[in-house]
């Protein structure tokens, strides 16, 4: 049986807990990564190294806590004023349609309204954090890097970036959701949905766990087809086919890699942290 639910609101607590849980996991395994490849191909990596794991540790934790309170405050004050994502879901478990111009619309003025939010701190705080870093490459040895960080400022310090971030941000998140809101509805409609566990608590519905295998093979065949219509347009506009080609590659294989270890981090940290919690309503 399939019920039409209304996504009313989002529990701030949880949905801000165990996604800065999960993105803490993924900052650790990147940093490692970095810290690797930096220690054995840069002259003094090592001395690099001992900054970038914990500036990268850090600077995740407090920039997704932020940034995932705003995403769910600004959903509970828009679901207030527009229209607010619709799902169907099949036997209480396995997502079967999500609406595309609301889901469309109501992210796509999230991520705006943030662009301008990061605009507006970033003028104080980015420019610190990008002189410290700078600071701390010089004091190692890198000062080639550290002259790209110093580019980097300049470049997002021009109006002309802000403006086109900002309506870009707008028109491409649309875009972008909107199809992938129809390719989901598709492959969904051919027993591809999203399935997880939910239980209610209270006026809320618990998300106890998810599907991994099924969540990856989805977001990987909507990753790989917008990117491969973003080759596409690559590939029109002169780049090297090889390069259209890996663009598809890292659409699939990345979207697939990704939101399989994002469900086993949930499945893992939901216990600990607590289960996200949303307010379904019929």
């Amino acid at each position: 049986m399939t019920n039409a639910k209304e996504l009313r609101s989002i529990e701030l607590a949880s949905f801000t807990t165990i996604t800065t849980g999960i993105s803490v996991v993924f900052s650790i395994i990147i940093a490692i990564i970095i810290a690797i490849v930096i220690s054995l191909t840069a002259p003094k990596g090592a001395s690099v190294a001992i900054y970038l794991i914990p500036t990268i540790i850090v600077g995740t934790f407090m920039f997704t806590i932020y940034n995932t309170f705003c995403e769910g405050l600004l959903y509970n004050l828009l679901a207030k004023r527009f229209k607010t994502i619709f799902i169907e879901i099949k036997d209480d478990k396995e997502i079967v349609k999500i609406s595309t111009t609301e889901t469309a619309m109501m992210l796509s003025i999230i991520a705006t309204i943030e662009a301008i939010l990061f605009y507006l701190v970033s003028v104080l705080i980015l420019p610190l954090f990008l002189s410290t870093m700078m600071q701390t490459l010089m004091y190692s040895g890198q000062q080639i890097l550290a002259y790209q960080v110093y580019k980097l400022l300049l470049v997002i310090s021009q109006p002309t970036i802000i403006a086109i971030l900002i309506f870009g941000t707008l028109i491409i998140t649309f875009v972008f959701v909107l199809l992938g809101t129809l390719i989901y509805n598709y492959l969904s409609g051919r027993g591809r949905g999203i399935v997880l566990n939910l239980v209610k608590e209270n006026d809320y519905t618990a998300i106890e766990s998810v599907d991994g295998l099924k969540l990856a093979i989805v977001f990987a065949i909507i990753s790989g087809v917008l990117n491969l219509l973003f080759a596409i347009i690559m590939a029109i506009s002169g780049t090297p086919i090889t390069n259209s080609i890996g663009i598809v590659l890292i659409g699939f294989i990345g979207g697939f890699v990704e939101a399989y270890l994002i469900a086993i981090f949930y499945n893992y940290l939901s216990p600990k942290l607590g289960k996200l919690k949303i307010e379904l309503i019929d």
